[in-house]
């Protein structure tokens, strides 16, 4: 009888324990059934026994989402946390080493002026540097460039180019270079480079507009390959000119300012 009496007190007492710890939680009068389901329905459709009970468990639901809202953390104290620890450890960015680029190029002309139209041979080649001396014009901050080239235009007949004579000669060219991004690929921007360029052809002043294609390489590598498109326009005289559009190769080894430096403080 005592182990009964024991017993039922044991069950008692954990009872009470559960009871105790249900009403210590915190619960969520937003989910309440019946308030859940007088939600569903309209004001003008409750009793007024319902229509009180609805507005005194909105209030606590109300209250509710307060606590809750206070407790947590907004989202914007979290990002402005995470912006002052970023601007305390900011990434250390390595700065690019600056380099000039010489090299050389080849190319074959694709459309011609009826002045030159009728030559069959043709030599165009040259000498290209490109130096990381830039000049800020806006927003946008172009390159020197500078150029020596070769063209030749003749016949194949020797007899023909003594009587009509040959057209070509040299040109020294200077000018700005602006590379701009075209499109994103895996390995990063596709940065294809316009150049313009003006100078002193074989017959009078002349102008030299570039498009230069970079193949894609190894970033460390020096070797530098661009394929180039290239609008030549020459003036002839005060009021005549003529001119081609030529496509070629260019070869380039990038040579850093520190390089340069220390060759020269050897001599």
């Amino acid at each position: 009888m005592v182990q009964k009496i024991i017993n039922t007190n044991n069950h008692i007492a954990m009872l009470l324990i559960l009871f105790s710890i249900a009403l210590g939680q915190d619960s969520n009068p937003c989910k309440n059934k019946r308030f859940l389901s007088l939600s569903k329905m309209d004001l003008d459709d409750m009793s007024d026994r319902e229509y009180s009970y609805f507005i005194k468990k909105e209030e606590e639901c109300s209250q509710y989402k307060l606590k809750r809202k206070k407790k947590k953390p907004s989202k914007s104290k979290s990002n402005q946390t995470n912006r002052k620890k970023r601007k305390k450890n900011p990434k250390k960015r390595v700065p690019k080493e600056k380099a000039y680029l010489p090299g050389v190029y080849f190319s074959s002309p694709v459309m011609r002026l009826e002045m030159i139209s009728k030559y069959d041979n043709t030599n165009i080649s040259g000498f290209k540097l490109e130096t990381p001396l830039s000049i800020a014009i806006g927003r946008l901050k172009p390159s020197l460039v500078f150029e020596y080239r070769t063209y030749v235009f003749t016949y194949s007949d020797k007899e023909k180019n003594k009587i009509l004579g040959e057209f070509g000669g040299n040109a020294v060219l200077g000018g700005l270079k602006f590379p701009f991004n075209l499109f994103k690929t895996k390995t990063g921007w596709f940065r294809p480079e316009f150049s313009i360029m003006s100078g002193k052809f074989h017959y009078k002043k002349g102008l030299l507009l570039c498009l230069d294609l970079p193949q894609k390489l190894s970033g460390d590598s020096p070797l530098k390959i661009k394929y180039s498109i290239r609008t030549n326009i020459i003036q002839t005289d005060e009021s005549h000119g003529t001119g081609w559009l030529d496509f070629g190769l260019f070869i380039g080894y990038s040579i850093s300012e520190k390089t340069i430096s220390s060759i020269t403080d050897i001599f």
